[in-house]
């Protein structure tokens, strides 16, 4: 099957293509490469270079490519960006979605994949853990474009006859990560690879769902054939605090130092934990990775990073 995947060189992008890879199928990548990178990517995957946001680029792109299934990553994730720059997050999160839909639609695609958060769409969320049927009530720039990405999707695939299924992750984590993405995990190791002292923000009491990025792109293979016209939460359904990952991470490292500490973000919420029993029953997807598990092997794929750029530092003096 010809599969497309804008965001494809990114963080969970990567992990997405190597899951429809594995299963087989025939894999295009749409990226811009301000975030993600072509190391990320495995021999053979077709790359195209484009901004979501340039309408005749994507489409253009999707006419080469013709895909009958399209897993649309691309997006501006950053809470505090989306605050300070809404009308970007819009152009990328909003525009570049309607972009990027309107394409799928013009060359006949069957299925529309979206990636959606589940920790901005809900916002502080009255139930816990939390369903697909809460209501969404984002309190950041970013949970409000996911929000409208969703209604575009159920919307315009609805009126074209496409299958569309959402996806509304907890927070992501493994490896291929960024520290410029300001996930935790990848901070905190960040810095404790070099030496820096890693910085809590809040009390670090606050908890949230992790889940690890293999499990994941899992999902993504699950809704090729499952999921239409529905949303679903994919996430771990266990919830970590701030200060436990801080004390895990160390550990793993074999590292003691002591944290710094800042102001709460804006946008942060205090807890969210997601139901994930809907995505059990309807899309045959549960997460495998336990967190002990995921967190060894994100540490290793860190350290891996970390010794490659040593050697190569110590090959160019």
């Amino acid at each position: 099957m010809r599969t497309l995947v804008t965001g494809g060189a990114g963080f969970i992008g990567s992990h997405v293509v190597d899951a429809l890879r594995f299963e087989g199928h025939q894999v295009s990548v749409v990226d811009n490469l301000v975030t993600g990178s072509r190391s990320n990517l495995p021999a053979g995957v077709n790359l195209i270079e484009v901004d979501i946001r340039d309408q005749e680029a994507v489409t253009a792109a999707f006419e080469d490519l013709r895909p009958s299934v399209v897993f649309h990553l691309a997006a501006q994730t950053l809470v505090a960006t989306s605050a300070s720059d809404p009308f970007r997050d819009a152009q990328i999160n909003v525009l570049g979605t309607l972009n990027v839909l309107r394409a799928a639609v013009a060359v006949g695609a069957g299925k529309f994949v979206f990636a959606s958060s589940g920790g901005t769409v809900y916002g502080n969320a009255q139930q816990q853990p939390v369903p697909e049927t809460h209501p969404l009530d984002p309190i950041s720039p970013y949970g409000v474009s996911k929000v409208a990405g969703e209604h575009y999707v159920r919307v315009l695939c609805g009126h074209a006859g496409m299958s569309a299924t959402i996806l509304r992750f907890g927070n992501v984590y493994g490896p291929r990560d960024i520290p410029e993405s300001h996930h935790v995990i990848t901070v905190f190791l960040d810095a404790l690879l070099n030496g820096e002292h890693p910085v809590i923000e809040w009390d670090g009491e606050q908890a949230k769902d992790y889940v690890y990025v293999g499990d994941v792109a899992d999902a993504h293979v699950c809704a090729i054939t499952a999921g239409d016209g529905e949303a679903f939460n994919i996430g771990s359904g266990r919830e970590v605090t701030v200060n436990e990952i801080l004390r895990l991470v160390s550990a793993e490292m074999g590292i003691s130092i002591t944290p710094l500490h800042r102001e709460r973000r804006a946008a942060d919420v205090r807890r969210f934990l997601l139901d994930c029993s809907k995505a059990d029953r309807m899309l045959g997807w549960t997460p495998t990775t336990s967190f002990a598990e995921g967190l060894r092997q994100t540490v290793r794929y860190y350290r891996q990073q970390a010794q490659t750029r040593r050697r190569h530092a110590l090959t160019l003096r």
